[in-house]
């Protein structure tokens, strides 16, 4: 074989492992391992006390949030939510109801909506992404992602965490 043809057939080879690692690894293309949807409760602010809607309630909200890895009591969690009438959220926590105790708040920033999740919500909803890092869900139970908004309403993601 001649040199000519080896230099060919390395650069073919080099080729084709990139157009697989491209295929295999697009940036944002990264399917949820976790998706849990929103339910909306009333937040009380003097009081503190939630109170869950009922099911026929006719106020809905859209909100979804979505982790990429499976998270657990040992190391810090990432997400990505998105809601429904984003421009009003006024703070997310991280909330235990059965302990009644909550955890140090993650680190929160807007960020661009993804196409999975676009294409989940109808063109009538004005929907934002917040992508939330440090989520420190230190026990194992049930959590709760709150969402609160500044007319009252309070989205609700509850997490069940088992190791």
């Amino acid at each position: 074989m001649s040199n000519f043809t080896k230099i060919f057939l390395l650069l073919g080879i080099i080729v084709a492992v990139i157009a697989l690692v491209l295929l295999f690894f697009k940036k944002g293309e990264t399917k949820p391992l976790i998706e849990i949807s929103m339910h909306l409760a009333t937040y009380d602010k003097k009081s503190g006390n939630v109170e869950n809607l009922s099911p026929n309630h006719n106020q809905k909200a859209f909100g979804i949030l979505q982790f990429f890895s499976k998270p657990n009591s040992k190391n810090m969690s990432q997400s990505i939510l998105c809601v429904q009438d984003h421009q009003i959220v006024d703070k997310i926590d991280l909330y235990m109801p059965d302990m009644g105790h909550g955890s140090q708040p993650p680190t929160i920033e807007k960020t661009d909506i993804p196409s999975n999740i676009r294409s989940k919500a109808s063109s009538e909803i004005q929907l934002g992404c917040f992508k939330l890092d440090n989520m420190q869900l230190f026990m194992t139970g049930d959590w709760q992602i709150r969402v609160f908004y500044q007319n009252g309403n309070l989205g609700l993601f509850d997490l069940k965490i088992i190791e």
